[in-house]
């Protein structure tokens, strides 16, 4: 027993320490190794801080509130009314968010620890389609105390056809039903990088109604968009399908039970100033616990920058770069991946690229040995394994593209490399 820790720090630290077989990229990659394993956005960074650095004379008088602790419930007004103008403009809501409907939280991880933990009592679950980010894993156990359902896809390349079926089985399965508590949906896909269809959006919400749970509607990487998107395939947000008052198009379910996550960080690629929010338009008593529980959370600094961003007549052009941007990236890998014959699931937005670099394995043993050893190759990628997708497919990863084109190009030579030794090796 450590004598420096209690029994739940100590079970908390072992969860989030990594095995030896995930420390060792750490130890033995090369010091140029190029991560693509991580979720960051650097593709608009150098005009990012042109913005920050015309903050002006106003927002500075402003500025001088952030010395003090926040006092609003629900975080700085100015940038939760910038945020709803914001979702106003690019989330098509049925009915306009108001700054009341949103509560600021420290990046989007903060909002969905916290929302599952207000409409969640210990063990009680909740349905997670797959493949998911793993951390969510850990933000429904470490403090909420919540289990996770995994309803699990047939495949990649079709998957969002399988939604309501795989929540279906999932929940039929259950033997405990009566304590699955909601949905949590990541729309686009982290890490397939495809939106679920209207249609299929709409069943989801149904599906919901029918059990009475709630719909925690992950939307981070709603407009990291890609230039080759068809009709069908943009994003729709659950604001843009759900009203108390039912017009037409709506849907018919209860507001209360339907929420949304968002954060700044993939976006705009500022995940170091941890902000992010939960939108929920009907459910007063959410909203007020949501304030209440994360009241300080939200740096009053970051505040300032993220809303003089927000309300920047640059904005638009902002973010049409970002997506020119991306999708430059993004294309380099995906001809590289053509070329080379690898599957992979073509994304409509995101950062990454979910692809089977590896198809020749046959044990988890091998697939987790040969994205250890990756790294010492000079590239290291997010191992596919991580996300529990579909059972006994192995070789899978996820690829950042989120990168300059000209590093990316130096990506695939290095992956043109690691090929061509891998086959002198056979």
């Amino acid at each position: 027993m450590n004598p420096g820790l209690s029994s739940r720090t100590k079970k908390i630290v072992d969860e989030l320490d990594p095995t030896p077989l995930t420390l060792a990229p750490q130890q033995t990659q090369r010091p140029s190794t190029i991560d693509l394993s991580n979720a960051q956005n650097e593709v608009v960074r150098r005009e990012l801080l042109d913005v920050f650095k015309h903050v002006d004379d106003g927002e500075l008088l402003i500025a001088k509130q952030i010395f003090a602790l926040p006092t609003v419930p629900g975080g700085d007004p100015r940038l939760r009314r910038n945020l709803a103008e914001f979702f106003n403009t690019y989330s098509n809501p049925l009915q306009p968010v108001q700054r009341e409907h949103i509560v600021l939280t420290a990046g989007a991880s903060d909002a969905i620890e916290h929302v599952i933990y207000a409409v969640c009592d210990d063990g009680d679950s909740i349905l997670v389609p797959g493949p998911f980010w793993p951390g969510i894993e850990y933000l429904a156990s470490s403090w909420a105390n919540v289990n996770i359902i995994v309803a699990e896809p047939p495949t990649y390349t079709n998957y969002a056809s399988y939604l309501v079926p795989s929540l279906q089985a999932a929940y039929d399965f259950s033997p405990v039903k009566g304590r699955i508590k909601a949905v949590l949906l990541t729309n686009s896909s982290n890490p397939l990088g495809r939106c679920y269809p209207r249609d299929v959006l709409i069943e989801c919400l149904e599906f919901c109604q029918e059990r009475e749970l709630h719909l925690i509607s992950d939307e981070l990487y709603a407009l990291t968009e890609l230039g080759h998107i068809k009709k069908g395939e943009e994003f729709v947000s659950v604001l843009s399908l759900t009203d108390p008052f039912l017009p037409e198009g709506a849907i018919k379910v209860d507001p209360n039970r339907v929420h949304i996550v968002w954060s700044a960080s993939k976006l705009f690629g500022v995940s170091g100033l941890r902000i992010g929010c939960l939108v929920s338009q009907h459910n007063r008593e959410l909203i007020r616990a949501m304030a209440l529980l994360t009241t300080a959370h939200a740096n009053t600094i970051s505040t300032l920058y993220f809303s003089s961003l927000l309300s920047s007549s640059y904005l638009p052009t902002l973010l049409a770069l970002n997506s020119e941007r991306l999708t430059a990236s993004y294309r380099v890998l995906a001809d590289w991946l053509h070329k080379r014959s690898i599957e992979f699931v073509q994304p409509t937005h995101g950062l990454f690229v979910f692809a089977r670099l590896a198809k020749d394995l046959r044990t988890m043993e091998q697939d987790t040995s040969y994205f250890a050893q990756l790294p010492q190759t000079g590239l290291k990628v997010s191992p596919g394994h991580s996300y529990q997708g579909k059972e006994g497919e192995l070789g899978w990863a996820r690829i950042r593209f989120s990168i300059g084109e000209e590093l990316m190009r130096k990506v695939v030579a290095k992956l043109d490399a690691i090929f061509e030794q891998q086959g002198r090796s056979a």
